[in-house]
């Protein structure tokens, strides 16, 4: 009897490796990258997924196939033919957007094009100043809120934190509740929020291939202190609401969606600015690990601040406002941002492809992609490219003042891959990290404490921004020299 089931579990094991793994290769099509007969190349990308992405250009070219169990990713590894497979109508994003949106928050949405289409407009063009200006007053807050004022308003002398937690404390703060607005809400607030979010990202790569969230119970418990949230007519009754948010549950609650869906939509937009938070996070700890890099951006804040300040009529009091144009143009905040995103950038831009396609790389090769695979481009991959940066190892903040980069010979149109090619709000989130550095620098003296290092956990390739293995301990006090700005 033993022998028996031996040989039918044998034999669906055989039936389940032929539908749902093994395929022919057809003539055409790029190279499939070995790997393990049953997992794929799962491992080895997440041992370190841009060595290994590397090492298979080498031995197959600029494009080809890897696999994660039973999906198959073509990876173009080409940066000149970025914007080719952005237009490229048969790979599509509204499917990977689904998979996401149901394997990760649990929730489909309808109409999902128009509703995208029309909320991204409220993180641009004149909005962008409205909702900078609302980010800047609560991040003005939250600087208040660390520097533990006695009751006599006295600021102590030097204070201690972790730096992840002092960003989260300051900048996931400022931009939670620049979503939400203020309420007195104890379950749904920025603290809570942002260490719950720290356990389930952890799992995120796995759910979104779609693996149940049942196998992780960290990821479940975190998940149910997330979903306590207040209803909608609650959240759209508050008027500090951020324009997003409301459009967007408007638009949902119009077309008939739950408070499921809602609630859903609202953590991936959470999702989204929680890598804004870890963007900041990398930058603060560059400078910090950069005497060099952090003086000149002292001195570039500082000049722009007083030159801003002599401008004024005399009799002109209040704090020193900006533009967010003003800040977007200042370089050397503009390399370090650049700089770090390019060191700490894990995003994977994946499309679903359609149907069968002949893809013509920039170098005019024809490739045929297969219909049901996804396509990708994994920009950490041509960040980290020798032929591209010169030592792209070393952090170097001002690598991008006034250059221009090359690969094959031809100039790069974006060296650097921010977000996505199709993120609506990628540079307002830009805005906030550069407004967020940009306050910092004059609000606070900090510096590491001795001995400290962060590294990127390269686990965790495949999300936005890597997080760090650990956090760092920094030293902070108000700047004698601190002047009160503000955002218009």
């Amino acid at each position: 009897m033993l022998v028996l089931y031996l040989i039918t579990f044998t034999i669906i094991l055989a039936m389940i490796y032929k539908k749902y793994i093994f395929r022919q290769h057809r003539k055409g099509e790029p190279d499939l990258v070995p790997g393990h007969f049953l997992w794929g190349n799962g491992e080895s990308f997440r041992n370190n997924a841009v060595d290994f992405l590397h090492k298979s250009q080498k031995n197959h070219g600029d494009i080809f196939t890897i696999r994660f169990f039973h999906q198959r990713l073509t990876i173009i590894m080409d940066p000149h033919s970025v914007e080719a497979m952005s237009k490229e109508r048969k790979f599509d994003f509204e499917a990977i957007q689904k998979q996401v949106n149901m394997n990760v928050f649990s929730f489909v949405l309808v109409n999902a094009r128009k509703m995208i289409k029309e909320a991204g407009k409220t993180v641009r063009g004149s909005y962008l100043a409205t909702a900078m200006r609302r980010y800047a007053t609560h991040l003005e807050e939250s600087f208040n809120s660390v520097l533990k004022m006695d009751s006599n308003e006295n600021v102590p002398s030097d204070q201690t934190d972790g730096l992840r937690k002092f960003v989260s404390k300051t900048n996931f703060a400022a931009m939670f509740y620049t979503i939400f607005g203020r309420s007195d809400n104890s379950e749904f607030e920025p603290v809570t929020v942002y260490q719950c979010f720290d356990v389930f990202h952890k799992y995120f790569n796995y759910l979104w291939l779609g693996m149940p969230i049942m196998l992780f119970p960290k990821a479940t418990k975190a998940l149910q202190v997330l979903c306590k949230q207040p209803k909608s007519d609650e959240i759209l009754a508050r008027e500090d609401l951020s324009d997003y948010i409301r459009y967007s549950t408007e638009f949902m609650k119009s077309h008939g969606q739950s408070e499921q869906d809602i609630m859903g939509h609202n953590l991936v937009y959470l999702h989204v600015n929680y890598n804004t938070f870890r963007l900041s996070f990398w930058c603060m700890y560059f400078l910090l690990a950069d005497q060099k890099a952090y003086e000149t951006l002292y001195n570039e804040v500082m000049a722009t601040i007083n030159k801003k300040r002599d401008m004024r009529n005399e009799d002109e009091t209040g704090p020193i406002v900006f533009n967010y144009q003003e800040i977007e143009k200042l370089p050397v905040l503009d390399s370090i941002v650049q700089e770090t995103l390019r060191m700490c950038s894990g995003v994977f831009m994946v499309r679903y492809v359609t149907d069968d396609c002949d893809f013509k790389l920039d170098n005019g090769k024809v490739y045929t992609i297969r219909k049901g695979d996804r396509v990708a481009i994994y920009p950490p991959a041509i960040h980290k490219d020798p032929e591209i940066f010169e030592d792209p190892l070393v952090y170097k903040f001002d690598r991008f003042i006034d250059a221009k980069f090359y690969k094959n010979n031809k100039q790069l149109k974006n060296p650097v891959l921010t977000f996505g090619t199709l993120c609506p709000g990628k540079r307002y989130a830009l805005l906030q990290a550069k407004w967020y550095i940009f306050s910092q620098m004059n609000t606070f003296k900090m510096s590491l404490a001795s001995g400290e290092k962060a590294e990127m956990d390269i686990n965790y390739h495949g999300h936005e921004i890597l997080p760090p293995v650990k956090d760092v301990d920094i030293h902070y006090k108000l700047r004698e020299d601190y002047q009160q700005i503000t955002m218009h």
